[in-house]
């Protein structure tokens, strides 16, 4: 008797699992270019974990995990975009740098609300565009930059959590 019910309850409980997926990514729609792929990445479990400092050669093709810092505490490499009054006293702050990309246009994608900025040269690259939708589980925004020579400096400031997934490519 325990098997038969066992075999009832397995595909019930298997049913719950995938919408419970399907969900996060049901209001992941409405974006202004595609990110089929940041989404899929940000739904792996296979992602690189960085802490808020280090540095990678290139962007992987995979979802990044970055470890933040109380933002309060943080000073950045190149001062944020957003003014720091914006920045909630409980948000976490951080960043990455990579020293080898190539120019060209490239995408920031976010699982969470908070500020992105790209610094280059020691300065703001100032943003081409973004899209964003806020019913989304899994990517909140994402920001396009053009990108010149040199290593950039991917800077997140005000995330309402002490991690977040970044996926940053090249925009097609």
């Amino acid at each position: 008797m325990r098997f038969q019910a066992l075999l009832f309850a397995l595909p019930l409980a298997l049913s719950c699992i995938v919408p419970a997926h399907a969900a996060e990514q049901s209001n992941c729609t409405g974006f202004a270019w595609p990110l089929d792929t940041e989404l899929a990445w940000m739904a792996s479990g296979e992602s690189v974990v960085l802490q808020s400092g280090e540095e990678l050669s290139a962007p992987p093709a995979k979802a990044i995990v970055l470890a933040l810092k109380p933002a309060k505490s943080v000073t950045m490499p190149v001062a944020p975009g957003v003014k720091s009054q914006a920045i909630g006293s409980d948000s976490f702050s951080g960043w990455l740098t990579l020293s080898g990309v190539k120019p060209g246009l490239y995408q920031i994608s976010v699982s969470h609300n908070g500020w992105i900025d790209l610094a280059q040269n020691g300065a703001i690259v100032h943003s081409k565009a973004f899209t964003g939708a806020r019913e989304c589980a899994a990517l909140h925004k994402s920001v396009r930059f053009e990108i010149g020579s040199g290593p950039v400096t991917v800077e997140i400031s005000g995330a309402p959590a002490q991690t977040v997934k970044l996926a940053i490519r090249e925009a097609h």
